[in-house]
C-alpha cells in the first residue's frame, strides 16, 4: 500500500513500469526515481533509471545492431530479459530468452540461433553460468543431432547425444 502511494504524481511511463514491477511480486520490485530516455556509448536506452543509471524494466537498442528488453540492475543487465545479437556476432544471429546476472547470462534460459552459424547449432535450453552453457541442457543442431545432459563452462561432460538414423529410428550414445 505504501508503495502505491508513491505512485502518486508519477508520469504515464513511470507508472507502467511501476505496474509491471508490482506483478513480479514485492521480492522484485526496484527503485526508481525517473524514467531515462538516452542515447550512451551504447546505444539508444529508455526505461528506467535509479541515481543516473539503468534500473528497473528497460530497452538498449545497442549501436552494433543488437536490441535487449528487460531489468537492469545498477546499470547492468540483471534479472530476466530477453536480447537479441547484433548481426555482426561472430556466433551469428542470435537470440536469447533468460536469466541475466550482473550483466552476464546466467541461470535458466534459451538461446536460439537464426541462421546458419559456425558450430551449426539450432537452440540450446537449460542453465548458463558466466555466458556460457552450465548446468542441465538440452541442444539441437541443425542436422538433426540433439545432445540432453550436464554442461561445464560451455563443455557437454555426461548425458545422451542422439540422431535420427532411419525411418524415425534414433541411434544414441551415452557419455
Amino acid at each position: 500500500i505504501e508503495a502505491l502511494k508513491k505512485m502518486r504524481g508519477l508520469n504515464v511511463y513511470q507508472y507502467i513500469i511501476m505496474c509491471a514491477l508490482f506483478s513480479l511480486g514485492d521480492s522484485q520490485i526496484l527503485p526508481l526515481d525517473r524514467s531515462c530516455d538516452a542515447q550512451t556509448r551504447l546505444g539508444s536506452y529508455i526505461g528506467g533509471c535509479f541515481d543516473g543509471v539503468f534500473h528497473g524494466f528497460g530497452n538498449l537498442s545497442f549501436t552494433d545492431g543488437g536490441f535487449y528488453s528487460g531489468e537492469w540492475r545498477n546499470g547492468l543487465r540483471h534479472g530476466k530479459g530477453t536480447m537479441e545479437f547484433s548481426p555482426n556476432n561472430r556466433e551469428g544471429r542470435k537470440l536469447y530468452n533468460g536469466g541475466w546476472k550482473k550483466d552476464l547470462i546466467s541461470g535458466y534460459g534459451k538461446m536460439e540461433w537464426m541462421e546458419t552459424n559456425p558450430y551449426n547449432v539450432k537452440e540450446y535450453v537449460g542453465y548458463f553460468e558466466n555466458n556460457a552453457e552450465h548446468g542441465y541442457g538440452s541442444t539441437v543442431w541443425l542436422n538433426g543431432v540433439t545432445f540432453d545432459g550436464e554442461w561445464e563452462n560451455g563443455n557437454a561432460v555426461s548425458g545422451t547425444k542422439c540422431q535420427k538414423v532411419d525411418r524415425g529410428h534414433y541411434g544414441g550414445s551415452i557419455f
